[in-house]
C-alpha cells in the first residue's frame, strides 16, 4: 500500500486506502508528540504563558531539553536509514514500519528519563493548559499529515528508484524538532481568547470583591518571602478573623481570581500574595483586589531576564505602596532596597520592622534565640515588649514574623493574640522545614528556595 504501485496517476495517491493510513501514522506521532512537549507546554505555562519569556528560554545556549530532541532526531534518522538498507532485499511496505520502531524507541526512553525527572512547579493541567494542549494536537496532526502527503508526492515522482523511495518517509523522524515551535504557535493562537476569558474572570473577581464593603483586602510583596509573610499573617491574623488567603504561590491574576472565587461573606480579611515578572505586573494586581493595606518584604536583583535591573525591580515592588491608596503599608527594615522606600514615601502610611534595629524601626525583635525546635526572642511591638516563640527557623523568618505583627497590631489585635497567633506558626513545605531522617539524622528542607538572600539564610 505505501509502495503506491496502484497509483497510476498524481491523484491517485489521495485514494482513502492511502489517506487511511497516513492519518493512522499521524495520530501515532501525535501521541507520542504530545507526551514529548510536557516540558516545553510546563515552562511556557511557568512562564505566565508570555511567549517572549518562553522564546528566551527557547533560545538559551545549552538548553539541554532542545540539545536531547536534536539528538532524539539524530537517532533516529541513522537507525531508520540502517534498518531500511539492511532489508531492502524484502519487498514489503512492513519494512517501512519496522524502520519506524526504534523512533518509537528512541522516544519511549527519552519520555521515560523526562518523566523521572521532577518538577519544582510541576506541569498544572489548567483549563489553559488542555486549550493549548487541544490546539497543539491539531496543529501536530495536521503538520504530520500534510509531511506524509507530501513524502508520497515525493514517492510517485521517484517509483524508479526503490531505494530512495524506501527512505522517504524519513522526513517523520525529524517532527520532534518542531514541538517547541508547534508549543508557541499555539499559544499565540490561543491567544486572543485567552485574553477574553481572563477579562471575565478579572471583571467577575473585581465585582465580588467589591460587593463586600467591609473585607479587610491586604497585598503582599517582594522579591522572596512573600509566601511566608502570607502564612505568618494569616495565622495570626486567624486568631481574630476568618482570613481568606491566596493558596501557595497563586500570585498572579488568574491565582487571586480563582481565589476570589471561594469568597463568602463569611470571611472578615482577604489576602493576596503579589507575583512579579514586569515593570506594572504589581499595579496590575492591585487593580483587582484595591487592597487597603501591604506588605513589601526584602527587594533583590530578582527576575531580571524580564526586569532587566534592581530600579525596575524596585520600581515595581513600589506600585504596591500607590496601589494601598492612604492605606497602611509595611516594609521591611532588613533590606536596604526597601528600606529606601519609606524615605521615597516619608508622606504615606509607612511603618519598619524587623531585626535591624538600627533603621529604627516600629516593630523588632531581640534576645533571639535559636534551637533545634523552633526559635524565640521579644517581640517590641509599638513600644510593648512581648515574650514570643515559634517553630519556625531562621533569621530572616523572624523579621517575617515582625512584618506580619506590625500589620495585625494596625487591625486591632492585641499583644497576647498576637504573640498565641506565633505560637501556632508552622513551617510551610519545602521551606526550612525540619525532619527527621534515618538514624537521628536531622533534614532541613530548603528545596523550594531559590534566590541568593535565601540561600545565604538558610545556610
Amino acid at each position: 500500500m505505501l509502495y503506491l504501485e496502484n497509483a497510476e496517476n498524481l491523484s491517485g495517491i489521495f485514494a482513502a486506502e492511502y489517506m487511511l493510513v497516513l492519518a493512522a501514522v499521524s495520530i501515532v506521532n501525535l501521541l507520542l508528540a504530545l507526551f514529548l512537549s510536557r516540558k516545553f507546554m510546563q515552562v511556557l505555562q511557568q512562564s505566565g504563558y508570555v511567549v517572549s519569556e518562553y522564546d528566551r528560554w527557547l533560545c538559551r545556549r545549552g538548553n539541554i531539553y532542545v540539545t536531547r530532541l536534536w539528538m532524539l532526531v539524530l537517532l533516529s534518522i541513522l537507525s531508520y536509514l540502517a534498518v531500511s538498507y539492511a532489508f531492502s532485499f524484502i519487498e514489503s511496505s512492513a519494512v517501512m514500519f519496522a524502520a519506524f520502531l526504534f523512533y518509537v524507541l528512541f522516544i519511549a526512553l527519552f519520555i521515560r528519563s523526562d518523566y523521572k525527572r521532577k518538577e519544582k512547579l510541576p506541569l498544572k493541567l489548567t483549563k489553559r493548559a488542555t486549550r493549548l494542549f487541544i490546539t497543539f494536537a491539531v496543529l501536530y496532526f495536521i503538520f504530520t499529515y500534510a509531511l506524509l502527503i507530501v513524502c508520497n508526492i515525493i514517492g510517485f515522482y521517484i517509483k524508479a528508484y526503490p531505494l530512495v523511495m524506501r527512505i522517504r518517509f524519513i522526513l517523520l523522524c525529524i517532527t520532534p524538532v518542531y514541538i517547541p515551535l508547534t508549543v508557541k504557535l499555539a499559544a499565540l493562537i490561543n491567544s486572543p481568547i485567552e485574553r477574553l476569558i481572563n477579562k471575565k474572570y478579572v471583571d467577575d473577581c473585581k465585582k465580588k470583591l467589591a460587593d463586600y464593603k467591609g473585607l479587610i483586602k491586604i497585598g503582599i510583596t517582594g522579591s522572596y518571602g512573600k509566601t511566608g509573610v502570607k502564612e505568618i499573617l494569616k495565622t495570626i491574623l486567624s486568631e481574630k478573623y476568618k482570613v481568606l488567603a491566596t493558596p501557595s504561590s497563586y500570585n498572579t491574576p488568574m491565582g487571586i481570581c480563582k481565589t476570589v472565587n471561594e469568597l463568602n461573606s463569611s470571611y472578615d480579611v482577604f489576602i493576596a500574595e503579589m507575583g512579579a515578572r514586569h515593570v506594572g505586573d504589581i499595579k496590575e494586581l492591585c487593580d483587582i483586589v484595591q487592597p487597603s493595606y501591604g506588605i513589601i518584604n526584602g527587594i533583590i536583583e530578582h527576575h531580571l531576564e524580564t526586569f532587566r535591573t534592581l530600579e525596575n525591580v524596585k520600581k515595581t515592588k513600589a506600585e504596591l505602596i500607590e496601589g494601598v491608596g492612604g492605606g497602611t503599608i509595611i516594609l521591611t527594615c532588613d533590606n536596604e532596597t526597601t528600606l529606601s522606600l519609606a524615605s521615597d514615601n516619608s508622606e504615606k502610611d509607612v511603618i519598619l520592622a524587623g531585626t535591624n534595629v538600627s533603621a529604627d524601626p516600629s516593630v523588632y525583635a531581640t534576645d533571639i534565640k535559636i534551637t533545634k525546635t523552633g526559635s524565640s526572642f521579644t517581640l517590641n511591638l509599638f513600644g510593648e515588649s512581648f515574650e514570643v516563640s515559634t517553630t519556625l527557623l531562621g533569621s530572616h523568618n523572624i523579621s517575617n514574623i515582625c512584618l506580619a505583627a506590625a500589620l495585625c497590631s494596625r487591625l486591632g489585635l492585641s499583644g497576647e493574640e498576637i504573640a498565641a497567633g506565633i505560637s501556632r506558626t508552622r513551617p510551610i513545605e519545602h521551606r526550612l522545614e525540619v525532619t527527621q531522617g534515618e538514624n537521628g539524622v536531622t533534614v532541613i528542607d530548603d528545596s523550594y528556595n531559590a534566590n541568593s538572600s535565601g540561600t545565604i539564610a538558610a545556610l
